[in-house]
Parts: structure tokens; sequence; C-alpha cells
């Protein structure tokens, strides 16, 4: 039987009490959700990924507009009414450093050994992250999340990239920062972007989540 991990976070302001968002834990059964392959000649085109159910994700969208009072698009990827999913290997480690030593059919087949869409999430908050975009404050939300599973597959893939001769320097598998996109006011902030989408950089404390049955 799977085990599901509840991790709310309260924070209090001297101004005002955290807004109250409610997600479902739907959101934690993924084990039947539809893997996606991500393969392509680009540097942005090929990528692994869990996917993650998507109304929950899409119903928490709708309350976050609605309480900051902005419309947020989001990720619509193979689906052009939206998607969720967590990131495992991001097109930046497989173009710049993996694809030396393993194709993505490769990946994807230790990702399928290790049984991806079973991998158990934790969430563990709200995130958000804002920057200046041709002057304009920008902003994005996400859920942060956690997964020892996850961690393994990054992991295991390590292993296969060094034991073909890939530098151990060129890819730390610890370097995660698991996450699934909410939504966001004109694109996806990453990493490039100088966010770090984890608690300790992204905690959104206006917001309180609350998990409904």
């Amino acid at each position: 039987m799977l085990k599901y991990f509840f991790l709310v976070f309260v924070s209090f302001s001297s101004f005002a009490q955290p807004w109250d968002l409610k997600l479902t834990t739907d959101i934690y059964h993924n084990n039947e959700e539809l893997f996606h392959s991500h393969q392509g000649t680009g540097p942005f085109d090929s990528a692994l990924a869990m996917s993650t159910q998507y109304s929950p994700v899409a119903k928490l969208r709708l309350q976050i507009e609605s309480l900051i009072n902005k419309k947020l698009d989001y990720f619509k990827g193979w689906n052009p009414q939206g998607e969720a999913h967590v990131t495992v290997v991001t097109p930046g480690e497989y173009f710049e450093v993996l694809k030396s030593k393993l194709s993505m059919s490769e990946i994807e087949a230790i990702a399928d050994k290790y049984d991806i869409q079973e991998s158990r999430l934790m969430i563990q908050g709200l995130g958000s992250a804002k920057v200046l975009i041709d002057g304009k404050e920008e902003e994005t939300f996400f859920l942060i999340v956690d997964s020892a599973e996850l961690r393994n597959i990054r992991q295991q893939i390590f292993y296969e990239f060094t034991r073909r001769g890939g530098d151990r320097s060129a890819f730390d598998p610890s370097w995660f920062f698991p996450h699934i996109t909410i939504g966001y006011t004109k694109r996806d902030l990453h990493e490039a972007d100088g966010i770090k989408k984890n608690l300790k950089y992204s905690l959104d404390k206006r917001f309180t989540l609350r998990f409904q049955y």
C-alpha cells in the first residue's frame, strides 16, 4: 500500500493572516498517469519527467488567481488544456552533460526500471518567485515537493553516466529542486533566472496549504 505524506505550512505575518489554499489529495495518486516521453534534437527538447494529476493543480491555480487578482498562464505541454509534472532531468542537464554518454531512451529505461510513476511525492509547501523581465515584475507559482524515489532515479542515472566514462563533476544528482508548476504571469522562471525552487529560497508565506480528501 502506498504511503502518503502531508505537510502543512502555517505562517503568520504581523500584517495579515495567510491565505488558505485547498489542495486535494489526488495530487498523490499518480501511478495511473501516463508517462510521457520528451525526446528531440534541440537543447530544450529532451527531458525526463514524472507525470502528475492535473486537476488538483488547475484548481489550485484558480484559487491563487482569485487571491492575487492576476490571471496566470500555465504549461500546456502535450495537452492544450494543461498538464502537470515533476521534472527529474532538465533539458540543460541532458543536452549539455548526459547526452555525451546516455541517450534519452536509455535514461527513460532507467526511469521505467525504477517505476517513476510509482514515486511517492511529499508536498512541502506553496512556492513562488519573482524577477524583472523587460522592466516588469513577473511571477511564477509552484508546489515545492520532494521524493526519495525520484532522487534515487537521478542517482541511478549518475551511476550509469559515470560507468560509461562520464565526468563525475559534470552531473550532480543531488542538485535537484523538484516542483510542480502551477502557473505564471509571462513565462515560467528557472534556475537560469536565479530561481531555486525549494523551501529555503521559495516558500511563499502568504499562503497556507490545507489538504482535502
